[in-house]
Formats: C-alpha cells, sequence, structure tokens
C-alpha cells in the first residue's frame, strides 16, 4: 500500500488552484483538488471570475458559488477546459507526489526544531 494512504484506504486531497488570465486582465480561478479513481483525478470546488487584478487580490471579493450548483453542462464545460488546458491524471499524480514530499520535508523540519527545543 501507499504510505501516503489515510488509514481508511483513500489518500488524502490535496487542493490547488489554476488561474488563467486573459490577456485583457480578466481571469477565473479554478479551486480544486485532486482524488483516487481511474477516470477523473480531481474536483473542482468553485470557479471565481474576476474582472482585474486588483478585483482578484480582493479577499472580500465574491468567489462564485458551490461548482456542484452549477448547471451539469457547465460543469463540464470547465472540465472540458480544464483538460485543454494540460489539467490530466499525469498532473493529478505529480501534485500528489509534490504534496507528499513537501509535508515529508516540513516533519523532517519540526523535528529537527523539536530536537533542538529539548535539548
Amino acid at each position: 500500500p501507499d504510505w501516503r494512504e489515510e488509514e481508511g484506504g483513500a489518500a488524502p486531497a490535496v487542493p490547488f488552484t489554476i488561474t488563467v488570465t486573459k490577456p485583457s486582465g480578466v481571469s477565473a480561478v479554478f479551486y480544486c483538488s485532486t482524488e483516487r479513481g481511474d477516470s477523473h483525478r480531481y474536483v473542482i470546488g468553485n470557479v471565481s471570475c474576476y474582472a482585474t487584478e486588483e478585483e482578484a487580490n480582493n479577499q472580500a471579493a465574491y468567489t462564485g458559488p458551490e461548482f456542484e450548483d452549477l448547471d451539469d453542462k457547465l460543469q463540464e464545460s470547465f472540465d472540458e477546459y480544464l483538460a485543454e488546458i494540460g489539467l490530466h491524471e499525469k498532473l493529478c499524480d505529480f501534485i500528489d507526489a509534490t504534496a507528499s514530499d513537501a509535508e515529508q520535508k516540513e516533519y523532517a523540519r519540526w523535528l529537527d526544531n523539536m530536537g533542538k527545543f529539548v535539548q
């Protein structure tokens, strides 16, 4: 079994975002997370759309509806768009591996710092 797997048997989901900015400055931010599966390796939580960079940086800006509340055809269109720009199984595998590696490094750093603390 994969050492990254949780007790329930599934690897933990890793959150990630994809930001696409058009030359006009309009941007869309896809808030996603990886998931285990044979045919679909990610889930979209929601999609935000901003007219300007200033709006995108505003923490109070509307982040859009929950993805599952969108029309099914719109959900499919967003999924197809993400596939077109390169979101695929191998990229999700890379995201999972990178997150796992980063977590291991942070854990090792924590152990080192804790060792210094208790000396």
